[in-house]
């Protein structure tokens, strides 16, 4: 199943035997569990100047809201690799089922809570339930799609992501201007998907059909440079969820604009997520990640230079285009590299890599108050950085291809 070391696109895999695309329901089920992830932190990003207020009195008040949003992804990567054990012993379904329930407790919780501390609780209950919904889903997608259909899905999937993101953080700014709690009561609405899932396939590839012979190892090395590209796409990528309400406040914008402009962000890259999956399959995974860290790099750097609110709507449009590619493509080449297995503990792996990322950042990247916009000059330059590093890594392996043949 996994291809040579040659491979330089996912269209290599569609001499793998085709496989019966699920029904549509069940596609539809996928797709609504992928924008759980985004929810997590879009619904009450455009709260967070807000909340900060609140706790003004609190000690480290300020870092404590911004880690509210970014201590699910420190969860998500300590907890993710057991969700992965655990969704490839027991099958997808009962982790995600399982996920679904506390993603509703856990992310409600910010309604009732009275304290930072309490807020954070949640947040880590929240950690624990994405952590199992992302790798379960992630998994049961590679179980499900092969070739150049999974390349399809795969961009679908990231496409629907950041629609779910283009309509929680305008509707989580509209909430957040009548109450800092407002925004939680939205992750309520994950309960709803549990019949959904209820009919999802148990999805265990190791104990059934061809894949229970499949005894091929993943392929680490490559693997590891996909988790490194995709933690550092996330540190670069959440900066905008984190530092880019504060950066908009001071330029005027009110809770509910900052709001419609975060949503501009995900909109752009969720169309072009839509559009690249008619072309997916065709192109180097590769290539095309890097192309998109360019594009980031190009918005960041516009960002960080904006005088006013219209510059920041072209830098997010920029940076939208290009993290319409990035995800779909990492993903692609991962599962191009993963044994059937297998599938559960790398998609995990991955998992972990994104949210620690996403812990990261407000760590790794993060300027005093007022000064927001510097951040936005080093997340330029190392999106810059990763994209032309991939776009020459990608040339050298289509040479090197040549040469062998």
């Amino acid at each position: 199943m996994t291809p040579p070391a040659t491979t330089l696109a996912p269209n290599v895999s569609a001499a793998a035997p085709t496989r019966a695309l699920p029904d549509r329901v069940t596609q539809a089920t996928i797709l609504l569990l992928s924008a759980l992830t985004i929810m997590s932190g879009a619904t009450i990003a455009p709260a967070l100047p807000a909340m900060q207020a609140y706790f003004a009195a609190s000690p480290n008040a300020a870092l404590l809201v911004k880690l509210s949003l970014t201590i699910v992804g420190l969860v998500i990567a300590i907890s993710a690799p057991l969700s992965g054990v655990l969704a490839d012993r027991y099958g997808r379904r009962p982790v995600l089922l399982w996920s679904l329930a506390l993603y509703a407790l856990g992310g409600a919780s910010g309604l009732v809570a009275t304290s930072l501390g309490g807020v954070l609780i949640g947040r880590v209950v929240l950690g624990l339930a994405v952590a199992g919904t992302m790798t379960a889903a992630g998994a049961l997608v590679n179980d499900l799609f092969t070739g150049p259909a999974r390349g399809r899905f795969l961009s679908q999937q990231a496409a629907f992501s950041s629609f779910g993101g283009a309509l929680l953080f305008p509707l989580g700014g509209v909430l957040a201007a009548w109450s800092w709690r407002a925004p939680f009561g939205l992750y309520l609405l994950a309960a709803l998907l549990l019949p959904l899932v209820w009919r999802l396939p148990r999805g265990v590839p190791a104990l059934h059909g061809n894949d229970a012979s499949d005894t091929t190892s993943p392929r680490w090395p490559l693997i590891t440079v996909v988790y490194a590209l995709a933690l550092v796409y996330m540190i670069i990528f959440y900066l905008m969820p984190v530092e880019g309400p504060f950066l908009m406040r001071n330029l005027g914008a009110s809770p509910g604009l900052t709001g419609v402009l975060l949503g501009t962000f995900a909109l752009t890259s969720a169309v072009t997520s839509l559009l690249y999956a008619r072309a997916a399959g065709r192109f180097d995974p590769r290539r095309v990640s890097g192309l998109g860290f360019g594009l980031v790099a190009l918005g960041w750097a516009l960002m960080s230079a904006a005088p006013g609110l219209g510059v920041v709507v072209a830098a997010l449009i920029l940076a939208g285009l290009g993290g319409g590619l990035v995800f779909p493509n990492l993903y692609t080449w991962l599962a191009d590299l993963t044994p059937p297995a297998w599938r559960g503990r790398v998609t995990a792996g991955m998992s972990s890599a994104v949210f620690l990322g996403q812990f990261l950042s407000p760590v790794v990247l993060t300027a005093p108050a007022g000064l927001e916009a510097h951040t936005f000059v080093w997340g330029a330059g190392a999106a810059g950085i990763v994209g032309i590093g991939l776009l020459v890594f990608s040339r050298g392996r289509v040479a090197a291809a040549g040469r062998a043949a």
